[in-house]
């Protein structure tokens, strides 16, 4: 069964750290904190955000004694999910028709990093012209 909540480090809509329970791979959070995470609420109807909602025709899937899994939503929101349970993080992707829009477009998000003086710049300050965007990590 599930062991004791440990601080969790979540990547979504934004990151956060959060209380979460882990049933071994699989990382169990308070349905309250839905809205947060991922901008979606369970009620009965479903997932839902504002007025559009999405059925959930087996609720079992997410649900667990002590909360919801918070993969299996990811799931259920066709967004995907990467689970590093040792390391105690979880990071959502964006939903499948956003990926899907920007492959299309050609368009990437309006991220802000950091120039090499420091200084915050987004991307869509060079809107119109071809930039190289170069990611490293140590890990």
């Amino acid at each position: 069964m599930a062991g004791t909540a440990d601080t969790t480090t979540v990547i979504a809509e934004d990151a956060s750290s959060i209380d979460a329970t882990w049933d071994g791979e699989r990382p169990i959070v308070d349905p309250e904190l839905l809205a947060s995470i991922v901008g979606w609420e369970l009620k009965p109807e479903g997932l839902c955000r504002d007025d559009a909602c999405v059925p959930l025709p087996d609720r079992s899937a997410i649900e667990h004694p002590e909360g919801v899994d918070l993969a299996a939503v990811a799931d259920a929101l066709d967004r995907p999910v990467l689970v590093d349970a040792e390391a105690r993080m979880v990071a959502v992707g964006a939903p499948a028709a956003d990926r899907q829009r920007a492959l299309v477009g050609r368009q990437a998000p309006d991220a802000t990093l950091l120039d090499l003086e420091g200084t915050q710049r987004r991307l869509s300050e060079w809107s119109g012209t071809r930039r190289l965007l170069v990611a490293f990590s140590s890990w």
